[in-house]
């Protein structure tokens, strides 16, 4: 059996009870910081809904739209790898883990 078919079959089967729920930003947690307009797809933060959480490994899926020349204080993460998907403009990621690089621009362009 190739490493390839292998590894999809043992991804089937893990993840054989998983299915993708569509959740408009509407329907999901929100929070507005002025510089930071966040809607949240599980329980995090203040937004708390027992139908979404405890979803594994994943911690956090959010949308976020920051303001332009604005962004996250530097801040810690432990055990945590963080994906950024960039709509538009260019996001760059300080924290705890700068080794990788933190760069982005929309469409994966850096």
């Amino acid at each position: 059996m190739s490493v390839v078919k292998t590894t999809k079959t043992a991804m089937c089967q893990t993840l054989k009870h998983a299915h993708i729920v569509a959740r408009r930003s509407a329907e999901r947690g929100h929070a507005d910081h002025g510089w930071l307009n966040t809607y949240h797809t599980f329980s995090f933060a203040n937004y708390q809904d027992p139908r979404y959480q405890n979803f594994g490994a994943l911690r956090v899926l959010n949308e976020d739209r920051v303001t332009p020349n604005n962004g996250f204080p530097f801040h810690t993460h432990r055990n945590a790898e963080i994906f950024s998907y960039v709509l538009s403009g260019e996001l760059t990621h300080r924290d705890s883990m700068m080794s990788k690089p933190a760069a982005s621009t929309a469409g994966g362009k850096d």
